[in-house]
């Protein structure tokens, strides 16, 4: 209890003494208040990531959909651009509820839905940046599963389908998932708790062909009981997984069906491919097919390859055209032929063609293998009977469009002077485009410094001047509410009872006053000593004795207790009207003590520098907000990788952010001229404080550059860098200017530390601002009067008449520190990015672990193309290898991640790839795609081995390196405060296209990717596909030596993707070197000259697609309809699958579901003759409503690998 009386008391003093200074504590308090609202104005208004209210699309109108899906067994597909997909799945409009709210609600009261809310989930991924805690996956999974009402015996059951291995990764948080793990883990939420009905938007967008199956095989044994509605823009999967399909463009529902439907409806029916001997003999093979299938029509003659379109209906007598392709092969000059059916890839172009006659689909709609030999032949010939698909010629496509090859490869790019102007005009506009579309936050950050500044000169205006205090009036009312305790000693005359007779807190008689305040002390605490200041006992007999008590927590107590005695005795002769009013006036001060107060003191400018180094704490953390967002997208990366150069990259940054940072900085002047700060306004000091400005602004804007590298979000680093800006500054300063207090003895001490602090340019500027308006305090004082000039001596007071001066209190040692900074932080910068340390690094490492590592992993046994490839490469020589016929040359190299356990990622990877070639780079999620990417481009440093790129190595000229390639990364690397256009241009004077050029080379690529209609609206508000698409122009405008092309087509829809795939193929055919990894192996066949696959860091296979077919692959695919009754289902399908099986010996059932059943066939035997006339054979006896048969595709090759690849996918890319 006595500590909690003495707690309690020495709160009440304080209080009090605030009470007594309520000026400065209102500032105290409010001066926070206001900072942290100005901070949070910043971070609501600056903008890191989120732009809910960016999107300028027009409002798509929803009609026609399906009025109800199917509860049970049904999978519903809505395929379409990108931008009507996520309209529809954003849109709860659809099935007529105008909220969230009122659709969870509809399914909560749906006896079907079994009480369970709605699951929706979008193509948007996890964001790591954003997320406050490094939350695990299984937290996210019982947060996911816990509201949607499941029974309580449920809720303990969080065990997804293993198909989603969350074995493995349950206990990885999410920042440790790549990119296809976080894909399973949104659908994992989506289906955990039973959900009735889900909505999935493109979920496997991202994944290899086997992680995309197993997610298949999931969704087929989830879907039992639910209505599963997806969007997709890989027809595989639609085809493979929708019951019904629904083909959406312009908002409106074009076409659904089953898949089957679709293709009889929308098909053209089979493609047949032949390859061409040297002596072919195309007219009689024409004439053959013509009289076998007299509808058949020829599509195209082109290079090696003949192919004709065969009709559905026709497929009767297939088995005889066959038959006698097969016995004439020798006299025809076949060398093979093969046949594909119609896919939904064709049906989905075909629904755009009639909805938009505008669109041109004849050089996008071809199948992929005879796609990817018409790319290379340069005879574009085309019977005139194509003419009966609605198609137009392919010629007409080539010369509505002009694309990159044809205008811009060929141009002489600007080189020196010349270019280094215009890409430090590209970057200084670019920097100039950030400011001007994020004006709010150049508003603010403007206000801030100014706000504070005028915040510290009302404040310091209302601090007492030096001259004579005014009296101070003694009165109870000072004290607030208060009471005052008399006591009456018994028996007292009649005088003392009359004084006591005055106040009414008299006590009873039987009371004593001492014990009366001790036992009202002990009952109120600190409450007693605020109500209770003085009182008064009164006593005597013949005199009145008084004697006046007073509290002395309080100021002028005693007198106040001696004022009120005084009154009751004046009350009682003078009469109850009577008064006496009291004041407390100061001792008036001399001349010393005047000046030692206004020379010691320096209020003002102590308060203008506090204040100033909180506005500029904020107002230079946001010199870093781009920079750490181009850092963090890899936006900087891929601008290094198109080749601009260090110097213009750093220092247009710096001359417009000093332009920026000029404009607040002459505000400032204004506020001082304002208010009339002599110390910054007279004899010309404006000038002088503008220096002091700029000077900051040349030191402390290097330094925001320097630490920027240390964040990963804009948001943390402008928090952060504004805390380090406020601790190197106030901190500091504060530190430094109380330890100049003589009474403290610790001068010396500040002295070193005044040197040390120079490295802070915050310090410095506290420091001279607060010095330049003492010294001018000094000057005006000392020189004002011979008297005052004694009066300095006397107080041993210096001033510097020349404001600049090295010695104190001049401020020209922080003008000195000020340029040094920023000379010393821009060389620091420069040695970070031109990688000193980390050559350093390597070379120290060069025979370390790592190495080592390599060197002592085993060299599992390559296949004979592969070994042959490795061997050609090592017996070159690579630098005159790069530079005459192979642009890029790999020499073993290899990356090893980690300490301790590492993980060898990319192992002794060795070939070359020629001019013209596209080379595709195929492997599972981790099979170290990405990283060797990385490394070739500088994003990552290589462990072993090295690498050329057009005669340079990555190693020793990685600059040089970078100037010659092409990058489209695997994720976006964009600005979405510029416009597609603008984007395009910017990269185009990275790469020195001239100037005139420029705009034509931009249109060009725009038009190729059907970009036009987006080209001037911000990047923000592009679908992923159109931001795919941009990173694709980036990587392939200006025609650079080699690309890098990192899963370019992803998110695309049908139309894009085929679109992107003309312009790449046109790029390769003018001379370049193309390298692209990709998930969809249809993209590879019609793009690659050659393909390898990696599995754990090695190359498995490497050939033509054609090759790895023909060596890894064989049989046909067969897909086939049979009509069933309900009940007689399992015996129908049991009848033919026994039939396959007996007649195709080793054949494998792939899928079965409703009637429709996929098998491989694996005999290598067979023949299309003999397959197409046996199941001709058995339509009738087993009720086949419609097949078709194809050659095995490349996936199938792709897929006979997974079983080499190991579960590191969270530790490879």
């Amino acid at each position: 209890m006595a500590i909690m009386r003495q707690f309690g008391l020495l709160v009440w003093k304080n209080y009090v003494q605030q009470k007594r200074q309520i000026l400065v504590t209102l500032v105290e308090i409010l001066l926070p208040l206001l900072f942290s609202c100005i901070l949070i104005v910043l971070r609501q208004k600056v903008p890191f990531k989120d732009y809910p209210n960016a999107t300028v699309y027009e409002s798509y109108s929803v009609d026609l959909l399906p009025k109800k899906f199917l509860r049970e067994f049904q999978l519903a597909y809505v395929p379409g651009n990108s931008s009507v997909v996520r309209q529809v799945a954003e849109d709860v409009r659809v099935r007529g509820f105008e909220t969230e709210e009122q659709f969870e609600e509809y399914v909560r009261n749906d006896p079907l839905s079994g009480n369970l809310l709605a699951a929706v989930v979008f193509e948007h991924h996890f964001s790591h940046d954003d997320e406050p805690l490094p939350l695990k996956v299984s937290y996210h999974l019982r947060f996911s599963f816990t509201p949607r009402c499941a029974p309580p015996k449920e809720k303990s059951e969080l065990n997804p389908n293993s198909d989603l291995d969350w074995h493995t990764l349950s206990l990885y948080p999410l920042f440790q998932l790549p990119g296809p793990r976080e894909q399973k883990l949104s659908i994992g939420i989506a289906l955990i708790g039973d959900s009735k009905v889900v909505m999935l938007d493109e979920p496997t967008s991202g994944m290899d062909p086997s992680a995309r199956r197993a997610t298949w095989d999931l969704l087929q044994g989830e879907k039992r009981g639910r209505t599963i509605l997806l969007t997709t823009h890989f027809m595989d999967e639609a085809d493979l997984l929708g019951d019904r399909i629904a083909i959406m463009a312009g908002g409106e529902l074009q076409c659904c069906g089953s898949p089957l439907f679709l293709k009889n409806k929308y098909g053209a029916g089979y493609h047949m491919v032949i390859v061409k001997d040297a002596l072919c003999n195309v007219s009689e093979i024409s004439r053959l097919v013509h009289m076998y299938v007299p509808n058949a029509t020829m599509e195209s003659s082109a290079g090696a390859e003949l192919s004709y379109i065969l009709p559905k209906e026709s497929t009767s007598r297939f088995e005889l055209l066959f038959a006698e392709l097969e016995m004439n092969r020798e006299e025809l000059g076949i060398a093979s032929y093969g046949a594909s059916v119609t896919t939904m890839e064709e049906v989905f172009l075909r629904v755009g063609k009639l909805v938009d006659s505008s669109l041109d689909i004849q050089a996008i709609q071809l199948p992929a293998l005879q796609y990817q030999h018409e790319r290379r032949s340069h005879d574009w010939t085309t019977d005139d009977a194509s003419s009966i698909s609605g198609m137009t010629d392919v010629t007409d496509f080539t010369d509505s469009g002009t694309l990159i090859s044809e205008d811009c490869s060929n141009i002489k790019l600007n080189t020196g002077v010349r270019l280094h102007l215009q890409q430090f005009y590209a970057m200084f506009l670019k920097r100039a485009l950030y400011s001007w579309r994020n004006w709010k936050v150049m508003v603010a950050q403007f206000l801030v410094p100014l706000v504070f500044t005028i915040v510290a000169l009302v404040v310091a205006r209302t601090f007492p001047n030096h001259k004579d205090a005014p009296q101070l009036r003694l009165a109870l009312s000072r004290y607030g509410p208060t009471r005052v305790p008399l006591a009456l000693q018994p028996g007292a005359g009649p005088l003392a009872s009359a004084l006591a007779n005055v106040y009414s807190s008299q006590l009873s008689a039987q009371q004593d006053f001492t014990d009366y305040i001790l036992t009202q002390a002990a009952e109120e605490g600190g409450r007693f000593n605020e109500r209770c200041v003085v009182g008064a006992a009164f006593r005597g007999s013949l005199y009145a004795e008084a004697t006046a008590y007073f509290n002395n927590e309080g100021y002028h107590t005693p007198a106040t207790a001696l004022m009120m005695v005084d009154n009751a005795l004046f009350k009682l002769l003078a009469g109850p009207n009577a008064s006496i009013q009291t004041g407390n006036y100061p001792m008036p001060r001399n001349v010393s003590e005047v000046a030692q107060s206004q020379l010691t003191e320096g209020k003002m400018g102590f308060a203008i520098a506090i204040n100033l180094m909180y506005g500029m704490a904020s107002l230079s953390s946001t010199f870093a907000l781009l920079l750490v967002t181009e850092s963090s997208i890899k936006s900087k990366h891929v601008q290094q990788v198109s080749g601009v150069y260090l110097s213009n990259f750093w220092f247009s940054a710096l001359l417009w952010d000093l332009v920026n940072f000029l404009l607040p900085c002459l505000l400032m002047l204004v506020v001082f001229q304002a208010f009339e700060v002599k110390a910054f306004v007279d004899h010309n000091h404006l000038v002088d404080v503008l220096l002091l400005l700029l000077l900051y602004g040349w030191a402390v804007v290097p330094l925001m550059y320097l630490l920027s590298f240390f964040f990963s979000t804009a948001a943390t680093a402008y928090t952060r860098l504004t805390i380090f800006n406020m601790i190197s500054g106030t901190a500091t300063f504060l530190a430094v200017t109380i330890m100049t207090i003589p009474d403290l003895n610790l001068e010396d001490l500040s002295h070193l530390l005044d040197k040390i602090f120079l490295i802070f340019p915050n310090y410095c500027l506290g420091m001279s601002f607060s010095q330049f308006y003492q010294n001018y305090e000094f000057i005006s004082f000392c020189t004002s009067s011979h008297l005052s000039d004694a009066i300095c001596k006397i107080l041993n007071i210096t001033y510097q008449p020349n404001y600049f001066s090295m010695s104190e209190p001049g401020v020209g040692r922080f003008l000195v520190a000020f340029s040094v900074q920023g000379v010393v932080y821009i060389i620091l910068l420069f040695a970070i990015e031109l990688q000193c340390v980390r050559t350093v690094w390597r070379l120290l490492t060069s025979l370390g672990r790592g190495r080592k590592q390599v060197d002592d992993a085993a060299l599992l046994p390559e296949d004979r193309d592969v070994a042959e490839e490795r061997k050609r490469v090592l017996e070159c020589q690579p630098i005159v290898e790069s530079m005459i016929g192979s642009p890029l040359i790999l020499q073993e190299i290899s990356k090893v991640y980690g300490s301790g356990a590492n993980l060898l990622a990319v192992d002794r990877l060795s070939l070359a790839v020629g001019k013209g070639e596209c080379f595709g780079l195929l492997g599972f999620n981790g099979a170290g795609k990405t990283t060797t990417f990385k490394m070739l481009t500088g994003d990552e440093s290589v462990t072993s081995g090295d690498a050329f790129i057009d005669g340079y190595s990555i190693l020793r000229d990685i600059k040089k390196v970078q100037q010659r390639i092409g990058y489209c990364p695997q994720f976006d690397a964009i600005l979405d405060h510029m416009t597609g256009r603008e984007t395009l241009s910017m990269y185009a004077r990275l790469r020195g296209i001239p100037e005139k050029y420029v705009s034509g080379c931009v249109e060009n690529v725009l038009r190729s990717l059907l970009l036009e209609p987006h080209a001037d609206k911000l990047v923000r508000s592009y679908s992923g596909g159109n931001k795919r698409k941009l990173s694709a122009g980036m990587a392939l405008i200006g025609g650079p030596p080699v690309i890098f092309l990192d899963e370019p087509s992803t998110g695309m829809d049908p139309v894009a993707r085929r679109l992107l795939w003309d312009a790449v193929t046109r790029t390769r055919e003018s001379g370049k070197a193309i390298i692209i990894t990709s998930h969809s192996m249809e993209e590879c066949e019609a793009l690659c000259t050659r393909l390898a696959v990696m599995v754990n860091g090695q190359i498995k296979c490497l050939g033509s697609p054609q090759h790895l077919k023909s060596k890894f692959g064989s049989g046909y695919t067969l897909l086939a309809k049979v009509h069933i009754e309900t009940e007689l289902e399992e015996s129908d399908l049991q009848l033919f699958k026994d039939f396959i099986e007996s007649t195709f010996p080793g054949s494998q059932l792939k899928d079965e579901h409703q009637g429709m059943v996929h098998y491989h066939l694996t005999d290598k035997t067979l023949t299309w003759a003999q397959v197409f006339g046996t199941l001709e054979a058995a339509k009738e006896k087993y009720c086949i409503e419609d097949y078709c048969v194809s050659q095995i595709s490349l996936e199938q090759v792709f897929l006979s690998f997974a079983q080499f690849q190991h579960c590191t996918e969270s530790g490879r890319k």
